[in-house]
């Protein structure tokens, strides 16, 4: 009798697909993994500089600026993490990383803070001249 019952429940529609039901509720909740990739549709491409020192950390983010900006990318989204796993808790790569963007006009036009779905307060956006 079992496996009648078994099939009987694989015959029934189940959730749409990408889709979770809830077991308790009757509720149906969004895959994150769909969540995540709609984020990612007009997400530029990123440089990523966390946990690395300073000076390797800068030297990345120069080497790869220039490459993105000789692919003709106008956008770039550089990842230098909230600094929870600094000494002090404090960040470090956070302020040196907008500093050396306002110190080279040639190279980039401006910067702005992530949006929250791109990294937030550990990541800002680049626009290369």
């Amino acid at each position: 009798m079992a496996r009648k019952t078994r099939r009987k429940q694989q015959e029934e529609p189940g959730p749409r697909r990408r889709l979770r039901r809830s077991i308790r509720y009757d509720a149906v909740e969004e895959d994150p993994r769909e969540r995540r990739q709609r984020a990612q549709a007009g997400m530029p491409p990123s440089i990523n500089l966390r946990r690395l020192h300073a000076e390797p950390a800068l030297a990345r983010l120069e080497a790869q600026l220039r490459a993105f900006a000789g692919m003709g990318r106008k956008k770039v989204l550089v990842v230098h993490g909230r600094g929870h796993g600094s000494t002090g808790g404090q960040p470090i790569l956070k302020g040196l990383v907008r500093e050396w963007c306002n110190a080279h006009p040639g190279l980039v036009k401006g910067w702005s803070e992530a949006p929250r779905e791109w990294g937030g307060e550990g990541a800002i956006v680049v626009q290369l001249n």
